[in-house]
């Protein structure tokens, strides 16, 4: 960031101090070559490296060296130049007689020494905001928080204001479920959840939150993207980096992180164990009124959800010189998941206890997954900025799921008992081209194009326990075959750049879907040809002090999931079925931000966002009766949803030894729609926030974390708030090279989950209450030269 404006400012000094005379000759020199330390032979990154009209003092054009020591000065006029070549802490270097003619207009300079200056111990305190903002995008810099040794991406994400996880794991972006999960860019191949759950912190650099994407990004997920971005060393030599973790509940972690990088090569190779535990206790209260009797059927029992995941992954990146780079990367994850719910039952009518009984169930579900991907850049005339980009990814991935709901009489007896299994693969495979070509002024056209083929096949079979054969027969009925396919074409075309302080892109994207389904069920599937336009907008404005105004709009899709049209049903629960609908439709979304934000003095920021989405079509899972006793589950396509709010944050470090960090999000819903008679309006103003108090002192850091979650409502309900309260301490040896953290989580046990839902005659009570504390020790070794390669300044509006 900070070597694009230096750039920008330097090529804006040289246009100015050397303009193009009548008659001079239209052909463009080049000077490149690379820097490196005299002593060391490393090379020098950042470095400031200026081409001088020669015998003048006149900038004509400049650049900031890139990791790799490597600079090029393009477009510059035909003539005689002196190079100069400075950079924090060591000698400036001048390099005379350079002469560029229509004959020879490229000079190389191979290997430039630079000598360090003798100078005494300099101690720099200072840090990164824990989030900064883009014109388009709000980025969680978490390699430089405190707190997150032993945890996963879902964890942090935990942390976010405008993310809300739920104690079973789920993951909403700004109150939605729909989000696209981007992994350095890559689509995953797993559920968001699981995915997110199985990246470790220490791995991350970045989270990029784009709750208004630009007509770049797939328009896909009603609320926007998250985009993780994984730590790449970029210094030269072997490094390594060791985490292990553990915990109460059979919470246990591992992961290696191995890189080598020399001159122009680099490999990256992780190894990663994640097991995981969210144990929890659980009871409800269901009461169904009949004409004449009241029935309350009462559980209570022990949920748990174990996810043991392995996996590793390698990458290979080339960069001979600035017009190439070629990046190639594979990953691959084995997901063992296990849900584990013993409950007891008892049965009462009119407050008479009828029936007792005792319920196993044990979904069991196997993910094997890789995700393959090539990547290569051409820079035009070295031009980073002038680039054409192809990237080709491969996500393979298949599913074997066992699950198992046993019912068991008082004395011990089976009374019932029901298997399913699914098994199939779901692949993607995609195809990108991407072109972009800059202007003057700092303009700059972006397109491109894509072409992805998705294909996913389930084999479900649903056995229920005969007690007179004492065998499992197949139930027909509830099993089916299903094969989808859905390919999305798209073509999308951006412009922008900045004018003094205004910063602004268009961009407007189409997508043609095609999708079939076919199943053995005897339901006819509409084969879907669609185009869509997706325009987008973003603007910014900067003030003199620093601050800025953000604004953006954006129109969305959201595509329902293949599993959302299966045609059969399917048991989840003993008293619970779910199916999927053949006949849903896409929902569509618009959406408006306007963003402010205020630096304070190098020691925080705060910043405003409001934001207003209005959704058609919308999607949700609506409960009615099945049977007696029996619901059943299933999506449906009711009305329009409106919702606007107020997400802030406030970051500040009063002194060297105590820092503060504020969130909050609050919004109001309202859901408006009604189906087969019956109306599911709702509304609901909802709010979330969180403070971060962190002490330094002596080496030692101590933070706590408050968090809480107010209610909400639901088409068919509403949910209680929740407070939850994390205590972290953490202290370092060696120079940082060994860290030791020791966490706690939900210390004072006050995190809940409390549901409430009506249907028809049906009213239920869910409470979920997780173990805690959990508390967690982890232990991180750096090794070599494993560390943050620390950017010189930041700017807030990389654009």
């Amino acid at each position: 960031m900070t070597r694009t404006l230096l750039t920008i400012l330097l090529l804006t000094l040289g246009v100015t101090a050397f303009p193009q005379k009548p008659g001079q000759s239209d052909v463009k020199g080049e000077i490149y070559g690379n820097i490196k330390d005299s002593i060391t032979n490393q090379p020098i990154a950042y470095a400031t490296v200026m081409a001088l009209k020669d015998t003048t003092t006149k900038v004509v054009g400049g650049i900031v060296s890139g990791d790799a020591g490597e600079f090029s000065i393009p477009n510059l006029p035909l003539g005689k130049y002196t190079l100069k070549v400075t950079f924090v802490g060591y000698n400036t270097l001048f390099f005379p007689d350079i002469e560029l003619t229509e004959n020879a207009s490229t000079y190389q300079l191979k290997d430039l020494s630079l000598a360090p200056t003798t100078l005494g111990k300099v101690d720099v305190y200072g840090g990164t905001p824990d989030i900064t903002y883009e014109i388009d995008k709000k980025v969680v810099n978490v390699e430089d928080m405190q707190n997150t040794a032993g945890q996963t991406a879902i964890e942090i994400l935990a942390n976010i204001p405008s993310v809300t996880v739920n104690s079973d794991g789920s993951i909403s972006l700004r109150g939605s479920s729909s989000f696209t999960l981007l992994i350095d860019g890559i689509p995953t191949t797993l559920e968001a959840s699981d995915a997110l759950a199985t990246i470790p912190a220490s791995n991350i650099q970045d989270i990029e939150i784009i709750t208004n994407p630009s007509a770049k990004f797939n328009a896909e997920g009603t609320s926007g993207v998250i985009n993780i971005i994984t730590k790449k060393n970029k210094l030269q030599g072997i490094s390594c980096l060791i985490n292990a973790s553990a915990g109460r509940f059979d919470n246990y972690n591992g992961d290696v992180a191995l890189s080598f990088k020399k001159e122009k090569v680099s490999f990256n190779l992780t190894a990663k164990y994640n097991q995981r535990s969210r144990p929890s206790d659980e009871s409800s209260i269901r009461t169904t009124t009949y004409d004449s009797l009241v029935n309350r059927l009462e559980s209570d029992g022990y949920n748990d959800h174990k996810r043991n995941s392995w996996g590793g992954s390698a990458s290979f990146q080339y960069n001979p010189n600035n017009s190439h780079n070629l990046v190639i990367s594979s990953e691959f994850t084995s997901t063992l998941m296990r849900f584990i719910n013993e409950t007891n039952y008892y049965s009462y009518d009119d407050d008479t206890l009828m029936d007792q009984f005792f319920t196993n169930s044990h979904p069991h579900i196997e993910i094997l997954g890789s995700s393959n991907n090539i990547y290569y850049q051409h820079n035009i005339k070295r031009n980073k900025k002038h680039y054409i980009a192809f990237t080709a990814i491969a996500n393979l991935r298949s599913v074997v799921q066992n699950d198992s709901t046993l019912t068991y009489e008082e004395n011990g007896d089976l009374k019932a008992g029901n298997i399913y299994t699914e098994v199939g693969p779901s692949n993607l495979y995609r195809v990108n081209v991407d072109y972009a070509l800059p202007f003057k002024n700092g303009n700059k056209f972006e397109t491109g194009l894509q072409a992805q083929f998705g294909k996913s096949g389930d084999i479900g079979k649903n056995y229920n326990y005969n007690d007179t054969t004492g065998v499992y027969d197949l139930n027909a009925l509830f099993s089916s075959d299903v094969d989808y396919v859905r390919d999305v074409h798209a073509a999308y075309a951006i412009f922008g750049g900045k004018h003094k302080k205004i910063g602004y892109q268009a961009g407007l994207r189409a997508e043609y879907t095609y999708r079939t389904i076919s199943s053995t069920q005897a339901i006819e599937f509409t084969t879907i040809k669609r185009l869509d336009l997706f325009p987008s907008a973003h603007m910014s404005y900067s003030f003199d002090n620093k601050s800025q105004i953000l604004m953006s709009y954006s129109r969305r899709i959201e595509r329902p999931r293949s599993w959302f049209f299966e045609p059969f049903i399917t048991w989840e629960s003993l008293y619970s079925v779910r199916s999927g609908n053949p006949n849903l439709q896409p929902e569509y979304i618009n959406a408006f931000e306007l963003s402010f934000m205020q630096p304070l003095k190098k020691k925080g920021f705060y910043s405003f966002e409001g934001y207003y989405r209005s959704n058609s079509n919308v999607i949700n899972r609506i409960s009615t009766v099945y049977e007696d006793g029996i619901l059943i589950r299933k999506p449906y396509n009711i009305g329009t949803a409106l919702s606007g709010g107020v997400e802030g944050s406030f970051n500040y470090s009063f002194t060297e030894w105590y820092k503060l960090n504020l969130g909050f999000n609050t919004y109001y819903y309202q859901l408006s729609g009604s189906l087969d008679d019956v109306d599911y309006s709702a509304e609901s103003f909802n709010w979330n926030t969180r403070l971060t108090n962190t002490f330094n002192f002596k080496g030692w850091m101590l933070q706590f974390v408050s968090s809480y979650r107010s209610g909400s409502v639901t088409a068919q309900g509403e949910s209680q708030g929740s407070f939850e309260q994390d205590i972290s301490l953490k202290k370092s040896f060696y120079k940082n090279k060994l860290t030791f953290n020791l966490q706690g989580r939900n210390i004072l046990g006050t995190e809940r989950r409390v549901d409430y839902s009506y249907t028809q005659n049906v009213y239920v009570e869910d409470y979920r209450y997780p173990r805690a504390p959990m508390i967690m020790l982890t232990v991180s070794l750096k090794l070599n030269n494993y560390e943050k390669v620390q950017d010189r300044n930041q700017n807030l509006d990389d654009f």
